[in-house]
Order: C-alpha cells, then structure tokens, then sequence
C-alpha cells in the first residue's frame, strides 16, 4: 500500500528540525506577506472601516473554531501506533471516525452561525445583506477545514507537502487583497477573498491525499462508529477536550475582539485585532517547532516510551523561550516604527494594543511544549482546566476593566485581560506538566 513518504530512521533532534524547518518556512512566508496585506486593507478602508471588517471575519472564525474539532491531534495520537504496525483497517476506521466529526462541525457550526448574527445584527448594524453574506462566507469557512487531511500528511510524515499548502493562504490572500485594492476596496470584497484563500488549499490538500492514499474505507461501515470508536480507548473524551482546548483559545483571539466592538468602539476593535495580528505574526514562526514536537514526541513515546522522549522536551522549552524572549524585543524596539511605515499614522493608537497583545503571544509561545506533551500522555484534561483558568482569569478581568472604561481605554484594558489570561493558562499548564512528571517517576 503506498504512503506518502518513508518515515527515515533518523535522529528526533533531525527530524524535529527538518519539520519544523518546513513549518517555519511556510509560517515564515505567512508573517512576511500578512503585513503587506493587512496594510493594504488597513490603509485602503480606514480604522473604522477595517474595525468592521474585522468584527465581522473574527465572528466567522469563532464560529468556525467553536464548531471545529482537532481532528490531526486525533490522527496523530490514534494513528501513530497503527501506521507504526501497518494496520491499515484500523487507519480507515480511524480516518472514517474523523470525517464524521468533521461533518458534525459543519452542522453545529451552521446552526451557530445563523443564531450568533441575529443575536450581533442589530448591535453592530449588520444590514439583511451583509448579515446574508456573512452567513455565507461562515458556512464556506466551516467547509474549508483542512485538519484532516493535514493530519494525514503530518502522520506520514510529510511535512514538506502539508507546509507547502499552507503556505498557499497567505499567498491567495496577498494576491487577492491586491485585486481588490486596485478594481475598488470595500469590506465584503476583503471578506470574500479571506475565506477563498481557505477553501481553496483545502480543495487543493484533499486532491493530494485522495491521489496518494488509498485507505480502505470502502471495507467500514459509517453505522458501526460505536464499535470502531471503542478501538481507540477515550477517543470520543479526546476529542471534546482537545475542542474546548481550541475553543478556549478562541476567547484570547477572536472573541475578545468582538467583546471590545460591544463596549469600546468599532476603530478600537479593528486596533486591537491589529495588535493582536501583529503579535502572532512572529508568534507563527515559533509554531512550526511545537507541531513538528507534537507528531515526534507521539512517535517516539509509541516506539520507545516516556524516557525516551523526555529530552526532547528540554530541548523544545528552550528554544520556545528564546523565541518569546525575542518577540518581545522586537516589539519593544521596533514596533511603532513597524506600525507607522507598514499601516500609516492614523494606526499609532494601535501600538499599546500591540505591546499587550505581543506579550501574552510571548507567554503562550513560551509555555507551547507543555501542552502536546500532556496530550500525548492522556492529560487532555489538564490541559482544557489550564486554557480554563486563562480564559476565567480574563473574563474577571474584563468584567473588572471595561464598564469603566469608554473608547480605546477599553480595548486597552481588554489587552490587559488577554496578558493576564495568557500568564495564568501557562502557569496552569507547567504545574500540570510537573505534575505528570512525578506521576511517570
């Protein structure tokens, strides 16, 4: 049965290396490009106009990362052992079980996306057409997931072609951002030509991985994923946890900025979308390193247990935190310059929402190793009670800093809430990891 590639017997310092050498690269490209683009937008609508726009992409993303399941955690965490073995029936049961959950997400994902614009439309001034087309571009950005498949090529081991179809979003979204740039900026243009520059790889990503696995899912049965299901010991408990995970994280990065359009103003949440944008452009360079860490340290705890794969995490909170460490020096040193050249003088007001909103990406990316690695050991759990204390650290402090704030003073505090939420999720996360240390000693 043909695979995408060999998996090489080489070092997992190599291999963790070469990964993440085709992660970095694509996230690389990513970071480069988004500033050219979302100067463009930025520049071309204004800070009120790009306020909207971003309310109205960060609503279909949360609807999207509400519904969504990680199902490439699934892949890796239940599939490794079986490819391992070259049991290649429970592969197609697996994969089967994760096409379900991925048609489970659109569904909840439709359903929340019609409720979540009745509820916003009236508050955010959405008229009947751009709550139509809003609705649209939510449902074809519920369609455009590619986690399984990209869980697929990272399971086998090809980096290199997963990085590669990455890379191919920021690539559309540069090219079409110009388009539009140049035949007449508006909001709905920029919108449509977002979701494009997913749905598209997606289409892409499939072709590939139908064209070069044949899993037998003709020999299962979509009726029988009870049965299946109990083959892998908590899958259905895995994947809600790692959902929630993800799902938390949201609150940091998507919701937030919908919260600031309620009590602050439409310019302070496009200001602090801004920051929190350019705060994870650098924090996207550093997330080549943990996925690559996730799939290695899945590996090699199946093949040679826990001691084995306990340096590698040494090694990986090093450079996680050298990688915070320089986030926040370049942000610091360079950020207001950054921010005045690439999107102009009437976004300087941005660049308080860019030190906070900078910092707990240097937090989060800090403590990153943490979390594959008490998934991979089965503490899921800790893992969603961590992004828990986070999220209700942040909440509190929202409730505590916005009623008393008006304008920008309150997207200033709900930067500060996000800092506060991102130090206590990742303290959270490294007492859980101590605490799984001692239970494997």
């Amino acid at each position: 049965m043909p695979v995408f590639m060999t998996i090489a017997a080489k070092g997992s310092g190599k291999r963790i290396l070469q990964n993440g050498g085709w992660l970095l690269a694509a996230k690389s490209v990513g970071a480069l490009l988004s500033l050219v683009y979302l100067a463009l937008i930025a520049r071309s609508l204004g800070p009120e106009l790009f306020g909207g726009f971003a309310l109205m992409f960060s609503f279909a993303q949360i609807v999207a990362g509400i519904a969504a399941f990680q199902t490439w955690q699934l892949l890796i965490r239940y599939g490794t052992q079986p490819l391992i073995d070259k049991q290649h029936g429970l592969l197609a049961k697996l994969l089967m079980l994760c096409l379900g959950l991925d048609i489970a997400s659109v569904l909840l994902g439709t359903a929340l996306a019609a409720i979540g614009i009745l509820l916003l439309a009236g508050p955010f001034g959405w008229s009947a057409g751009a709550q139509q087309i809003l609705f649209a571009l939510t449902v074809i950005l519920l369609l455009s997931s590619r986690s399984t498949p990209t869980g697929l090529l990272r399971l086998f081991d090809n980096f290199k072609l997963a990085a590669l179809i990455d890379a191919l979003v920021p690539i559309l979204r540069f090219f079409g951002v110009l388009l539009v740039y140049f035949t007449g900026p508006n909001v709905t243009g920029y919108l449509i030509i977002w979701v494009l520059s997913e749905a598209v790889p997606t289409i892409v990503i499939w072709g590939f991985v139908l064209a070069q696995r044949r899993f037998p899912l003709a020999d299962v049965n979509p009726m029988h994923w009870r049965l299946y299901a109990a083959s892998f010991q908590g899958f259905f408990r895995y994947a809600l946890w790692s959902s929630l995970g993800s799902t938390l994280r949201l609150l940091n990065q998507q919701v937030i900025v919908v919260i600031v359009g309620l009590f602050a103003t439409v310019e302070a949440a496009g200001f602090f979308r801004l920051g929190h944008q350019l705060g994870q452009v650098l924090a996207r360079i550093a997330d080549g390193i943990a996925l690559a860490f996730f799939v290695e340290f899945a590996r090699v705890d199946a093949v040679h247990g826990d001691t084995k794969a306990q340096p590698l995490i040494g090694k990986t909170l090093a450079l996680t935190l050298l990688s915070a460490a320089a986030i926040l020096l370049i942000l610091l040193a360079a950020g207001r310059p950054i921010l005045a050249w690439v999107f102009g003088d009437d976004y300087l007001p941005a660049f308080p929402f860019i030190m906070l909103l900078g910092a707990a990406a240097a937090v989060q990316i800090g403590a990153i190793a943490f979390e594959p690695v008490l998934m991979s050991r089965g503490y899921a759990g800790r893992v969603i009670l961590a992004h828990l204390a986070g999220a209700v650290t942040m909440v509190i402090l929202l409730a505590a800093l916005l009623p008393k704030s008006t304008g920008l003073s309150a997207g200033l505090g709900a930067g500060a809430a996000a800092l506060g939420g991102a130090l206590v999720s990742a303290a959270a996360m490294a007492v859980a990891y101590r605490h799984s240390n001692r239970n494997i000693k």
